[in-house]
């Protein structure tokens, strides 16, 4: 079925915030196979909620509001849809009861002005918010349904979890299996040159998943193509395949399953591949530790790199990581071990050792492996793109060592 998604606020027009509720809305929409045709945002002002509703109901079946339900005067949702479907407003006694008691029980309080919730469409179907106190609403008109969501993320999500998902599973004629690929190291364009004419007739996306390349979404009805494509996928790009998840999912996935245990020693990223890594749940299964050794007094103190190393090569060398490594192996006892030192800039380049240049040295199997990257953009560019570029790197590694 076809989708528009309308979501309404000040705050989205003039790029306060993002528009979360419309990203989580339409991927859900596409896991069911209902195809989203446009996503709106629309500043609280009466006349342009009412002609974006206008649109929606000449182009789709299904139309989710999200925002304008709250109890102040710029919430115009309810009164845009009222005007345009020609449905009168009423007030629901039990609603207001029900937005007084949960009002009461979060806050040992209760505001008149909370009133205004309890207003809704005369024919509508009451959504029950299980984490707010703006009800959502639904409405059929001349087969359409238009959904009303409230605007807080957490609320518009809880209500579509509860009551729409489901429902809207029911209208699908065909199940369609949906697959993502991901490359590491590609842009977008050189990527597609060559996976374009393996989809022809095919209901594909890509998207470039920033500091590590493209991904590829493709839904079909008949899975057994999907086979196909991907092994003419593969043999194109086989050694930029990440996986069917993102790089620090998929690496942790890996060592899991060869139950390998990995620690970091980080300078230049400062944590952050340790914190990219730990953001997977289940990490602890594979996460012995990391040192974030900024300064060379703790490189020294905790990872046991000598003092010669240092002065002679600097702290961005192939020599220090390497001592960095091996102290990482004899305090952490990890079975795959990973050492960066970088200079993140803005400052501290040299004619040599320009801004940008990030030595790493990964262990593993008793080799050790040196790469030296030099990485562009800002100091939070090369941080991220040094750290994403270790998690691949040991992908990499542990993928082709037996």
């Amino acid at each position: 079925m076809k989708v528009t998604i309308i979501a309404t606020g000040n705050e989205l027009t003039e790029g306060i915030i993002l528009d979360k509720n419309s990203k989580y809305l339409a991927e859900r929409l596409k896991e069911l196979g209902h195809e989203t045709l446009k996503i709106i945002n629309v500043k609280d002002d009466i006349t342009l909620i009412e002609n974006s509703l206008k649109d929606a109901l000449n182009i789709s079946d299904i139309i989710i509001t999200t925002g304008g339900l709250g109890p102040t005067k710029d919430d115009l949702t309810v009164q845009a849809v009222s005007e345009i479907l020609g449905i009168e407003m009423s007030f629901n006694k039990s609603l207001y009861e029900k937005i007084r008691k949960y009002y009461k029980n979060k806050t040992n309080t209760y505001l008149d002005i909370l009133k205004k919730q309890a207003y809704v469409l005369k024919t509508a179907e009451i959504l029950l918010n299980p984490v707010g106190s703006a009800p959502g609403q639904k409405v059929i008109v001349n087969g359409k349904m238009i959904y009303l969501l409230p605007g807080p993320f957490a609320e518009a999500k809880a209500i579509f979890d509860a009551y729409i998902y489901d429902e809207l599973s029911k209208y699908l004629d065909t199940k369609k299996y949906e697959f993502k690929l991901y490359f590491y190291g590609l842009t977008e364009a050189e990527f597609m040159n060559e996976v374009s004419s393996f989809l022809d007739n095919v209901d594909y996306s890509t998207k470039i998943e920033e500091y590590i390349g493209p991904s590829l979404r493709i839904r079909l009805e008949n899975k057994k193509i999907f086979d196909t494509i991907l092994k003419d996928i593969l043999d194109k790009f086989s050694e930029y395949f990440i996986g069917y998840e993102r790089l620090e999912e998929t690496l942790l996935a890996e060592l899991t399953s060869k139950n390998l245990k990995i620690s970091f020693a980080e300078s230049c990223t400062g944590g952050m591949i340790s914190d990219i890594f730990v953001s997977v749940p289940g990490s602890s299964k594979a996460f012995e530790g990391s040192v974030v050794a900024y300064s060379n007094k703790i490189k020294i103190k905790l990872l046991n790199v000598s003092e010669n190393t240092l002065n002679e090569n600097g702290a961005v060398s192939s020599q220090t990581v390497t001592e960095m490594v091996k102290g990482l192996k004899n305090l952490t006892d990890c079975d795959v071990g990973v050492a960066v030192s970088g200079i993140a800039g803005p400052s501290g380049g040299t004619k040599d050792k320009p801004v940008g240049t990030v030595y790493f040295s990964f262990y593993f199997k008793n080799k050790i492996y040196i790469e030296k990257m030099l990485f562009q953009g800002n100091r939070e560019d090369i941080r991220k793109r040094a750290s994403y570029f270790a998690l691949w790197k040991v992908l990499s590694i542990i993928r082709r060592v037996e």
